[in-house]
């Protein structure tokens, strides 16, 4: 066994946490469910760190269209100015409509880059959550978002925070409560919010009824209104993300300075 000098154990020590520090991300955001995927799709990174963006979707909801024969086709091309031209799989592309990401290709490279993984239906969510937290960036801190008012969204976010929360990984909560004009997806909404506010504390909560109450005035459309929400959650996640990757980098140099 190798023997340390005292001299030398801080440099060993200090080493050791830069190695595990460099491992890791300073912060994993990641969305569950189409609710969730809708404001990641709207992050603007307010600086460049070390976080991850990462959507988790049930493998049914991702529009798939029939097969069809491939023809021949011919595109024209009659502006003036210079155009970018980018060819999809039709099933990519109705995937890309079916959750309305449109405005967000406007600028790309101010978007948030977002991995989706798509997972098949399961019936355990703990075992689902275990594998999915191999399989997702090793990270110091996450933010966990979804909307509460499905199955799919509800049990795999509060199987995911409550893994996290017996490791002692440190997390956020961000719930999207539907409003009531869809009272059943509210009420289980607002059932699995007391459970996860039970197990993991309290969540910060996005009541959609409020919101568009609040924001009705902006947008002449309802999904105008719906936008908007989006874009003020997406810009709050951001900050929290922020915080929490600065708050990593404070500490890691504290530590190994």
């Amino acid at each position: 066994m190798e023997t340390i000098s005292v001299q030398n154990i801080e440099g060993v020590v200090k080493g050791l946490i830069r190695k595990y520090y460099s491992e890791r991300m300073d912060n994993v955001v990641i969305a569950f469910g189409t609710a969730g995927d809708k404001v990641l799709r709207n992050i603007r990174p307010l600086q460049i760190r070390r976080t991850v963006y990462r959507s988790v979707q049930l493998k049914k909801e991702r529009a798939v269209s029939p097969t069809v024969q491939a023809q021949d086709a011919e595109i024209i091309l009659a502006e003036p100015d210079p155009v970018k031209v980018s060819i999809i799989s039709r099933e990519e592309y109705e995937y890309r409509k079916n959750i309305d990401q449109f405005d967000c290709w406007q600028d790309p490279l101010e978007a948030a880059t977002v991995n989706t993984t798509f997972i098949p239906e399961f019936e355990d969510a703990g075992a689902t959550a275990r594998e999915l937290l191999c399989e997702v960036e090793k990270s110091n801190s996450y933010i966990l978002i979804s909307g509460f008012g499905g199955d799919f969204a509800q049990s795999l976010h509060t199987a995911f925070s409550l893994l996290l929360k017996e490791r002692n990984i440190p997390h956020l909560n961000v719930i999207i409560k539907p409003s009531r004009e869809d009272l059943k997806r509210r009420k289980i909404a607002e059932s699995g919010i007391k459970k996860l506010e039970a197990a993991c504390g309290k969540p910060r909560v996005y009541d959609n009824e409020r919101l568009i109450e609040k924001h009705k005035e902006f947008a002449r459309e309802k999904d105008g209104v719906i936008r908007k929400i989006n874009v003020r959650i997406a810009r709050d996640v951001e900050v929290y993300s922020t915080r929490l990757s600065n708050a990593s980098e404070l500490l890691k140099y504290q530590l190994s300075a």
